[in-house]
């Protein structure tokens, strides 16, 4: 289930994922990332709290499509902060961003603690 959460800014999604990852949220992430491209934002930076992820409810191919889409949507990807809890994700962020990252276009993923979950947000919102 997805939950769009308060705080973000123009240019910015701020999601939080509890329990699975389903077709329907990754339609409505798709959805919101292609309205602010449609406002004018070349770049979108989004904040996703996956502390509350059960990969063992999501979708797998909710996420092979979310994966397709930022692949062909990359150009007008900004920052994306991973808000969670565990060793094993923080590793995942810093593996995918090895690939995604590009500093010179402010393309970065970074992983946050949830303790940690306002510096995320101020970090996207910049």
């Amino acid at each position: 289930m997805l939950k769009i959460l308060d705080g973000a800014s123009n240019k910015s999604i701020a999601v939080e994922i509890i329990d699975g990852y389903m077709p329907e949220d990754e339609k409505t992430i798709e959805k919101l990332f292609d309205e602010k491209v449609a406002a004018g934002h070349n770049q979108v930076n989004l904040l996703v709290i996956v502390d509350n992820l059960s990969f063992t409810k999501s979708s797998w191919k909710a996420m092979w499509d979310d994966s397709i889409y930022a692949i062909k949507h990359m150009k007008h990807c900004g920052r994306i902060a991973i808000v969670g809890h565990s060793k094993f994700e923080e590793f995942l962020v810093k593996t995918d961003n090895a690939f995604f990252e590009n500093k010179k276009k402010d393309r970065i993923e970074k992983y946050f603690d949830v303790s940690d979950r306002a510096n995320a947000m101020g970090w996207v919102n910049e």
